[in-house]
């Protein structure tokens, strides 16, 4: 905004005008003094600090792919501050006055050009907006002073983030001011949950604990905990929950332990006591948890979840996996005084680290304890809770069939209905328990079950449809889908492909896997443990020196094909923990210094180890051999990270029987010149395992074209796209 045209008109002109109402001002009334042209220098290299992000001086504030969004953020923050300037040199004050509004319009402007810089095209456009129209609105009242309750009015009226970011044009207002963080803190909690030390000392910022108390019991113990500002208000607060949670700082002997607990203190169904009992071993807290649990608690509900899954990997899982090779009796004495409900819990929770021969033991123990119960009345016992995962899981390791047999052919019916059924009712877990189903599908063989849960499927396909329900729309298209594809296995599996519009499922060409040099790379994750470092002697003696070139360094191994095309793969050596996650990353930093992009990516270690694996994945990898990778959420990782990826794992941790053999196909078709192809792939690996149990561990493995979970979330997210293109809102 140029000084000149500010001040165009003086001398004899300006003697002609006659003064009206300042906020209607288009044009500077008198000249600007140079004492404050300093100061609209600062707003205007704000504003083009704001117009020159795109790379232009062009007066637009650009949000990439949005005409509407960069037509309203230009105007908030090019047009309506020069407006403003204009106004605060027209108002009716004093130098002093019109130099601290100007200061203050300046500090809007720099804190968009702070946010917009993190933010970017996600920036709140409308708070800007809000902001410089409030901006307005509060010199005017201001400076009318005509009702000493008017600011309180207009926040009361008017409140949004936009009257929020002026807060400090009328911060000795107490009143209002006080209200403006009480609403703050009652739309957006977690936003003022950061700034709590702000107002310290209103009711706004009880209400605030009051609020956090119910949702993040965790922030409110550590604040308990702490000799800040925050604990003064946590512990003046007379809100009974927050009383509650500040009670476990000073009455249990761990507070962070005792917790999860907090929904049954608040409820007076356990006292500090028998909280104070149970965490002083293992398996009393353990059961103590499952109890919790049980209770449905609505209060700190994912702590409970996240301390149950620790404990009872830590004092169960971990432990019976590792015995793998004693008796039963040794193997899970550790379980021998846990109930069903409990041993219950070991199983879902631990899905994707626990063995098919740790699974199958507690399966035997958790029929044997819950008679003379039946399944269904189990489940119902504990609300069904985590049961989409158990059935996935007895499907996958072949015993759902004898769970079902505790139950009538009705009840069965019922249970396996309900299986399928309103999965899209919950959007928090519907991916989830969509993933679990598809599974389940892929692994049950009676053909009788198959084709119920074909007809239930339909029913909610239908349901979805005439709901106009999009995202269900989807999800049971897909399982339908799929279903079909199970229940007819002549059907070719590019014919599943083409149903579920996603890219190849049975193979990855060659000319993909290549870089630019013509070279297959290929990165190998070991740990270390004896697993890992009996893994890799095992991996290494399938590489003959005839053909194979093997260079050792202190942290990794790189390996480098003779003949054929040319191959190279690059090993992290298992060193003792923590220096083989130190290897791990000094390797991959080697990569990326050196323009690798492995376009194979291979876990070789136990599924805990899992990880540390899946933070290294990118989108260059296009096969990703894993051990373990059941469940929704490693696979949603994976295919986050790289959406084409063809993922195969198996339903335990891989073994070196299965992996060895099967990488040395991979790389045989690869010398040759030759893409990857799964069903001959597959077909060639099954045959070379002899023995029954290294049959039983090839079993367990799953190819990616029989992968359902990975290939619904891939067919949902483009599915997704698609609907959402072809149906704008």
């Amino acid at each position: 905004m140029a000084y000149a045209q500010k001040g165009k008109d003086k001398d004899k002109k300006k003697k002609k005008i006659v003064k009206k109402d300042p906020f209607k001002s288009k044009k500077v009334w008198e000249a600007i003094p140079i004492t404050r042209q300093g100061f609209h220098s600062y707003v205007d290299k704000s504003q083009v600090e704001a117009d020159e992000k795109d790379g232009f001086r062009d007066e637009s504030v650009l949000i990439n792919n949005s005409a509407t969004k960069t037509k309203k953020l230009s105007k908030a923050i090019i047009e309506m501050p020069n407006e403003l300037q204009i106004i605060i040199e027209n108002l009716p004050l004093d130098n002093r006055n019109k130099l601290l509004y100007l200061r203050e319009l300046n500090t809007n402007l720099k804190a968009f050009n702070t946010e917009f810089k993190m933010l970017g095209a996600n920036i709140d456009v409308d708070k800007y907006k809000n902001m410089m129209t409030s901006f307005k609105d509060i010199m005017r009242i201001e400076i009318q002073k005509k009702d000493p309750k008017a600011m309180t009015a207009y926040v009361n009226k008017n409140f949004n983030l936009g009257v929020y970011s002026n807060l400090h044009m009328f911060k000795d207002n107490q009143e209002a001011v006080n209200l403006l963080y009480k609403k703050m803190v009652d739309r957006y909690p977690g936003k003022m949950l950061y700034k709590l030390r702000e107002f310290a000392n209103t009711e706004a910022a009880d209400n605030l604990i009051t609020k956090t108390a119910a949702k993040k019991p965790n922030v409110i113990l550590s604040y308990a905990k702490s000799t800040s500002v925050e604990r003064d208000i946590v512990m003046r607060s007379k809100d009974p929950l927050v009383q509650a949670i500040t009670g476990l700082a000073t009455n249990t002997s761990n507070s962070l332990k005792a917790l999860p607990f907090i929904n049954d203190i608040y409820e007076k169904k356990l006292t500090y006591a028998e909280v104070n009992k149970a965490i002083a071993t293992s398996q009393g807290y353990y059961k103590l948890l499952v109890k919790s649990k049980i209770n449905k608690p609505t209060i700190g509900a994912h702590v409970l979840n996240r301390e149950i899954k620790h404990e009872a990997l830590k004092t169960y899982i971990r432990q019976v996996n590792e015995l793998h090779d004693k008796p039963n009796s040794v193997r899970f004495k550790v379980t021998d005084d846990l109930s069903a409900t409990e041993i219950y819990y070991l199983m879902v929770l631990c899905s994707d680290e626990i063995y098919t021969s740790s699974f199958t033991g507690l399966y035997d123990r958790l029929l044997t304890r819950m008679k003379p119960q039946k399944g269904n009345d189990f489940l119902d016992s504990l609300n069904k809770d985590k049961f989409r995962t158990f059935i996935r899981m007895s499907a996958g390791y072949n015993v759902l069939d004898t769970f079902l047999r505790t139950m009538t052919e009705v009840e069965k019916n019922d249970l396996m209905a309900s299986f399928v059924h309103d999965i899209d009712k919950n959007t928090e877990t519907d991916l989830e328990d969509a993933v679990d189903v598809a599974d389940a599908l892929a692994s049950i063989n009676d053909e009788k079950t198959l084709k119920f849960l074909r007809g239930e499927l339909k029913k909610d396909y239908e349901r979805t449809y005439e709901e106009n329900n999009k995202r269900g729309l989807v999800i049971y298209f897909l399982l339908h889908t799929i279903s079909n594809a199970i229940l007819n296995p002549n059907d070719t599996t590019d014919k599943l492909q083409q149903a579920l519009k996603i890219p190849p499922i049975t193979k990855v060409p060659y000319t993909s896997l290549v870089d630019d040099s013509g070279t297959v790379y290929q990165h190998h994750f070991f740990y270390g443990d004896e697993d890992g470092r009996s893994s890799l002697r095992s991996f290494l003696a399938r590489f003959p020196s005839t053909k194979w070139s093997i260079a050792k360094s202190k942290q990794w191994i790189k390996i480098k094909s003779k003949s054929g095309k040319p191959i190279v793969i690059y090993a992290n050596q298992p060193l003792d923990e923590p220096k083989d996650e130190e290897a791990q990353l000094a390797l991959n930093n080697h990569l990326i210094e050196q323009g690798i992009k492995p376009s194979i990516i291979v876990h070789r270690g136990h599924s805990y180890h899992l990880p540390g694996t899946l933070k290294y994945i990118g989108p260059n990898h296009k096969i990703v051999i894993l051990g373990s990778c059941g469940g929704y959420h490693n696979l949603s990782t994976i295919l986050d990270q790289s959406e084409d990826a063809h993922i195969i794992s198996s339903k335990q941790t891989g073994t070196m029987h299965v992996n060895d053999p099967f990488i040395k196909i991979i790389n045989d078709r690869l010398s040759a010149g030759n893409g990857v192809e799964w069903l001959p792939i597959w077909k060639k690996l099954g045959g070379l395992m002899k023995s029954k149990k290294h049959k039983d561990l090839y079993n367990d493995y799953v190819p990616p074209h029989k992968n359902m979970g990975a290939l619904f979330l891939k067919a949902f997210k483009i599915q997704m796209a698609d609907m959402e293109e072809e149906n704008p809102e």
